[in-house]
């Protein structure tokens, strides 16, 4: 991720990328098909890397996800000692065009948006799944260098990177705004230290989140409404 040096005059612009660049036909990850997909990779990694049986396999992933939840990476790591960049090149690497629908019209947005933010990508899932999805929607050269993916410690589900966006980027806190469909991740802990929030979905809405839109096209009214706090 390159760092700006200074962001004089500009705010900043975080987005979430799965559910919020772009919809889930299913309305979200949990319910979707590529989470079952990721899934069955997940037990195919394990059973390769491991030599273990198909029950096993699947009985050592529950215990996995009942233990860390959607950080698999890291329970398989800490658990059986398999690599995470391992994991995320065999489970990950898929041809988005499966799951998601190209939107033409997104890029000119994003253009438009960057002219009065520094814009930013951060989201959990895998650089090697973020940079399929970004050429997939003909917007890959917008982030290129500016994404935070979740290959680390450092991760939304953690809590722990909101505030290491501000001390890296030397922002505050009320200069940042902050775009995601999961109030769990992308909503409450940005707004708890500050940030300027506004919720993705289609079929419900956020009590927590500052905004609600449908979809990534209806931040141009909040833009329009506040557009004396992001000039």
């Amino acid at each position: 991720m390159k760092i700006e040096p200074s962001l004089v005059n500009k705010k900043l612009l975080i987005f979430d990328m799965d559910g919020t660049l772009y919809q889930f036909k299913e309305g979200s990850f949990k319910k979707s098909k590529l989470q079952k997909i990721i899934l069955k990779r997940a037990q195919q990694f394990i059973k390769k890397k491991l030599n273990i049986t198909k029950r096993q396999t699947k009985q050592d992933l529950n215990k996995i996800i009942a233990k860390y939840g959607e950080n698999i990476s890291i329970g398989l790591e800490k658990e059986y000692g398999l690599s995470r960049s391992q994991y995320f090149n065999y489970v990950w690497n898929l041809p988005p065009k499966l799951f998601i629908k190209k939107q033409p019209s997104l890029r000119k947005k994003i253009i438009n948006w960057n002219k009065y933010f520094c814009i930013l990508l951060l989201s959990d899932s895998p650089k090697v799944w973020i940079e399929n999805v970004l050429k997939e929607l003909g917007i890959f050269d917008l982030f290129q260098d500016k994404i935070i993916s979740g290959e680390g410690n450092n991760r939304k589900i953690f809590i722990n990177v909101f505030p290491k966006i501000i001390t890296d980027y030397k922002i505050m806190a009320k200069d940042c705004l902050v775009v995601g469909d999961q109030e769990e991740t992308d909503i409450i802990p940005a707004k708890n230290i500050g940030m300027t929030t506004v919720f993705v979905s289609n079929n419900k809405k956020s009590e927590k989140a500052y905004f609600n839109i449908k979809n990534i096209f209806e931040l141009d009214k909040i833009i329009k409404q506040g557009k004396h706090l992001y000039k």
